[in-house]
C-alpha cells in the first residue's frame, strides 16, 4: 500500500512537472524535496531551464538548500554546457553561488573544460562565491585562449579580493596587444583592490580613450606628482566618463593632502574647470539625476569649485541619500550659497525652501539670517517650523523678538501643526537664550523685556506658550516675573511657573512651597517635582502632600522623596547616611501601604536609591497579594546591595502567578544565590509555562557557572 502510494506521488510530480500552469509547476518543485536525490536532483537541473522565473528560483532555492550526499555542484557544473537554453545557465550559475564554498571544488574542475563559454560561466560563478581559493586558478585564466574568459577572470580576481594579484593584472592592464575589454576589466578590478598604482605604472593606458576611466579610477591612491596632471586635463575630456573619473580620482587626492596642499591643489582645479565650462554645466545637471554613486561625487566637487552650483546642489538634496553630502559641499561654499539662495528665494518651490532653511541653520551669514527671518511669515506652517528650528541652532539673538511675535500668533492655531511650529519656537528660543557668553545673556534679556507685559494682556493660549520660554531661560533676577505666573488664572501658565521656579534655587523655595496649595493637582505635581530636585529640606512639604485627595500628587510626592533620598544618600565607602536619608526611606516604606501607582512609585524611589536602608521596607511585601508590587519588589530587592536579603526570595520560585516566579528566578539567576539552586531545580521538574521553564534554564547556567 506505501509503495503503491510513494508510486502515485512520483506520478503526480512528473505529471506536474510538466503542466502548463507555472505554479503548478512551481508547487512540484517544492514537493521534489521529498523524493531521493538520485530522481529529484536530474529534475531540478532540468527546471533550471523553466520558461518562469518564478520556477527557476523556487530551483535555485531547493537546489542551494539541497543535502550535501547529492552532490548538486557536480550537477550543476554540468547544466553550464547547455548552449541552447541560456536561462538555464545563467540559473545554474546562480545556483551554484548559492551552494557557496561548497562548489568550489566542482568550479576549478570545471574551469579546465575545453568549452569557453563553459570557463567563462565558471568564472563568474567563482566570482560570486569570493573565494580565496580560487585565486591561482583565476590568475592562470588571465592567459587564457578566450578574451571573454580572461575579462571574466580578471573581474573575478578584484571581487575575490586577493591583493596578490594586483602585480598579474596590472600587467593585463598595460598590454598593448591584450584585447580592450580584458584590460579594462583588469583596471577596474585593480581599482576594485584599492591598488596604489602611480601615473608612470599605468603608461598608454592613460591615453587610450575606452581605457581612460578606468585608468583614471585607479589613480590617487599614492602619493604621485604625475598623477594630477593627468586627471586635471581629464576634466577637459569630451567624454563625460572620463570626466566624472578624473573628479572622482582627484577628491582621492585631495583626501590624502594637509590642508595647505588641499587649497592649493583645489586652485589647480578650479582653473582646470574654469577652462572647460561646459564639464561644470554636466556637472551641475547630472548632480541631480545620475546614479547615487555618480551623485555623491559631483555633489563634492561641485563644492569644492564653486561657480553657479548652489542650485543643482540644493534640488540634488531632496535626495535622502545625498542631502548630507551635498549640504557639506553648500556649507563648504558659505557666504556664496547663502547669496545665491536669497537671489532666487521668491522663486523656489515650497520643498527647496524647506531644505534651504535645513542649509542655512548650518550657515552663519547675513544673507541667511534674512532669509530665514522672511520664512518664519511665510504661509507654510511646516517651513515656519523649519525656519525656527534653524535659527536655534545659529543662536540668532537678533531673531528673539521674532521668534517670540511668531509664537503669540501659533499659540492661537490648534491641530498638530500648530503644536510643532509652537514646540519649534520654543525650543528655537531656548537655544538662543543658551548660547555662551554675552549672546545667551542678551537673548534671556530680551526674551524677558518682550514677555513681561504680555504675560497678563494675552489669552490663555500665547500666555502658556510665553510661559512655557519664560520657564526655561529664567534666572534667579527674574524671580518677581516667574512668581507673577502662580497668580494666573490658567492652571496650564501656573505650571509652567511653578516649572520656572524649579530653575532659580533656594530664593524660590517659599514660592514652590506655596504652590503645594494650588488648588490644581497639576501645579501641585509640578510643585512637588520641584522640590525633590532639591535639598533634603523639602521633606516637610513633601511629606504634607502625602495626604493630598488626588493619586496623582501623592505619586509625585513619592517620586519626589525618591529624588531627595538619591541626592542626599552618601557614596558607598564614606560616611554613614544622615538622618535625611534614613526619614526619606521610613516616608518611602509608610507610602508602602498604599496599593496602585503611589506604592509602585515608592518601590522604583528604594530601588534607584541603592540604600541598604530599604532591604527592610522591601521585605516587608514579599507576601503582598497584589502580584504586579510583589514582582516590583522582587526587582527592587535584587537591586540592592545585601545578598543575604535576596535569598529570601527563594520560596517565590514557587508562586501561583507566573510573572512572580520569573521575575524571583531571574533575580537569583542573576544574584549567583546557589542556596537557591534545589529548589529551581524543583520548580523545573513541575513548570508548565515555557517562558518561565526558559528562565529557569538560563538561571541554573548562570548559576552553574
Amino acid at each position: 500500500m506505501i509503495d503503491a502510494l510513494e508510486a502515485r506521488e512520483r506520478e503526480a510530480i512528473r505529471h506536474d512537472l510538466e503542466s502548463p500552469d507555472e505554479e503548478v509547476r512551481r508547487l512540484a518543485v517544492e514537493r521534489l524535496g521529498t523524493l531521493p536525490g538520485a530522481e529529484a536532483l536530474p529534475r531540478l537541473v532540468e527546471g533550471l531551464g523553466d520558461e518562469a522565473w518564478r520556477v527557476r528560483k523556487a530551483v535555485v532555492e531547493r537546489l542551494a538548500g539541497a543535502p550535501g550526499a547529492w552532490d548538486v555542484p557536480a550537477a550543476l557544473t554540468e547544466a553550464l554546457a547547455d548552449g541552447d537554453n541560456p536561462g538555464r545557465r545563467n540559473a545554474a550559475v546562480e545556483a551554484l553561488i548559492r551552494c557557496g564554498r561548497n562548489a568550489v571544488p566542482a568550479l576549478l574542475e570545471a574551469s579546465r573544460r575545453s568549452d569557453a563559454d563553459v570557463r567563462k560561466l565558471v568564472v563568474d560563478a567563482l566570482a560570486g562565491i569570493g573565494d580565496p581559493r580560487a585565486t591561482q586558478r583565476l590568475l592562470e585564466l588571465l592567459d587564457d585562449a578566450d578574451p571573454n574568459v580572461r575579462a571574466a577572470a580578471a573581474d573575478a580576481l578584484g571581487a575575490v579580493g586577493d591583493l596578490g594579484a594586483s602585480e598579474a593584472l596590472l600587467r593585463v592592464a598595460v598590454h598593448e596587444q591584450d584585447d580592450t575589454l580584458v584590460r579594462l576589466a583588469a583596471l577596474w578590478a585593480l581599482a576594485r583592490l584599492d591598488t596604489p598604482v602611480t601615473a608612470a605604472q599605468l603608461g598608454g593606458a592613460l591615453d587610450e580613450g575606452l581605457l581612460r576611466p578606468a585608468a583614471f579610477a585607479v589613480l590617487g591612491r599614492v602619493d604621485d606628482g604625475d598623477a594630477e596632471g593627468h586627471l586635471l586635463k581629464g576634466l577637459q575630456s569630451g567624454s563625460r566618463a572620463t570626466r566624472e573619473a578624473a573628479m572622482e580620482a582627484l577628491l582621492r587626492l585631495m583626501a590624502r593632502d594637509d590642508a595647505g596642499l588641499a587649497e592649493q591643489r583645489a586652485a589647480r582645479i578650479r582653473a582646470a574647470v574654469a577652462a572647460a565650462p561646459e564639464a561644470l554645466r554636466d556637472a551641475s545637471e547630472r548632480v541631480i539625476d545620475a546614479d547615487l554613486g555618480t551623485r555623491l561625487v559631483l555633489a563634492q566637487f561641485l563644492g569644492l569649485v564653486g561657480g553657479d552650483v548652489t542650485l543643482p546642489l540644493l534640488r540634488s538634496a531632496r535626495d535622502e541619500a545625498i542631502t548630507e553630502v551635498a549640504f557639506g559641499a553648500l556649507v563648504e561654499l558659505g557666504e556664496r550659497a547663502e547669496q545665491a539662495i536669497a537671489t532666487v528665494w521668491e522663486r523656489l518651490d515650497p520643498e527647496l525652501r524647506r531644505l534651504a532653511c535645513q542649509l542655512l541653520g548650518r550657515t552663519a551669514g547675513q544673507a541667511g539670517r534674512t532669509c530665514l527671518l522672511r520664512a518664519l511669515d511665510d504661509a507654510d506652517g511646516e517651513l515656519r517650523a523649519i525656519a525656527a528650528q534653524a535659527v536655534g541652532r545659529r543662536q540668532e539673538v537678533t531673531a528673539v523678538r521674532s521668534l517670540l511675535r511668531r509664537l503669540e500668533r501659533a499659540a492661537r492655531h490648534e491641530g498638530l501643526d500648530g503644536e510643532e511650529e509652537r514646540e519649534a519656537l520654543v525650543q528655537a528660543l531656548v537655544a538662543i537664550a543658551q548660547a555662551p557668553g554675552a549672546t545667551g545673556a542678551e537673548a534671556t534679556r530680551e526674551t524677558v523685556a518682550y514677555l513681561g507685559p504680555r504675560l497678563q494682556e494675552a489669552d490663555e493660549a500665547v500666555r502658556h506658550a510665553l510661559a512655557r520660554v519664560l520657564a526655561a531661560v529664567s534666572g534667579p533676577d527674574h524671580l518677581p516675573i516667574v512668581g507673577a505666573l502662580l497668580r494666573d488664572p490658567s492652571p496650564a501658565v501656573r505650571r509652567a511657573g511653578v516649572q520656572a521656579l524649579g530653575r532659580l534655587g533656594e530664593v524660590a523655595r517659599e514660592p514652590l512651597r506655596l504652590a503645594l496649595a494650588d488648588e490644581s493637582p497639576g501645579v501641585r505635581v509640578a510643585a512637588a517635582a520641584a522640590l525633590g530636585a532639591g535639598d533634603p529640606s523639602a521633606l516637610d512639604d513633601l511629606e504634607r502632600l502625602l495626604e493630598d485627595e488626588a493619586v496623582r500628587v501623592r505619586a509625585a510626592a513619592v517620586r519626589a522623596i525618591g529624588e531627595v533620598l538619591r541626592r542626599s544618600r552618601p557614596a558607598r565607602g564614606q560616611t554613614p547616611a544622615t538622618a535625611a536619608t534614613a526619614r526619606a526611606v521610613a516616608l518611602l516604606e509608610r507610602s508602602l501601604q498604599e496599593a496602585g501607582p503611589v506604592a509602585l512609585t515608592a518601590l522604583e524611589g528604594l530601588q534607584a536609591s541603592a540604600a541598604p536602608e530599604a532591604a527592610r521596607a522591601v521585605r516587608a511585601l514579599l507576601s503582598h497579594p497584589d502580584a504586579e508590587l510583589l514582582q516590583a519588589a522582587v526587582r527592587c530587592l535584587g537591586c540592592l546591595d545585601d545578598a543575604a536579603q535576596v535569598e529570601e526570595l527563594i520560596p517565590l520560585v514557587g508562586h501561583d502567578q507566573w510573572a512572580v516566579r520569573a521575575e524571583a528566578l531571574q533575580v537569583l539567576g542573576e544574584r549567583r544565590v546557589v542556596r537557591a539552586v534545589p529548589a529551581i531545580l524543583r520548580r523545573l521538574e513541575i513548570e508548565q509555562d515555557d517562558f518561565v521553564r526558559e528562565i529557569i534554564l538560563r538561571a541554573l547556567a548562570r548559576l552553574d557557572a
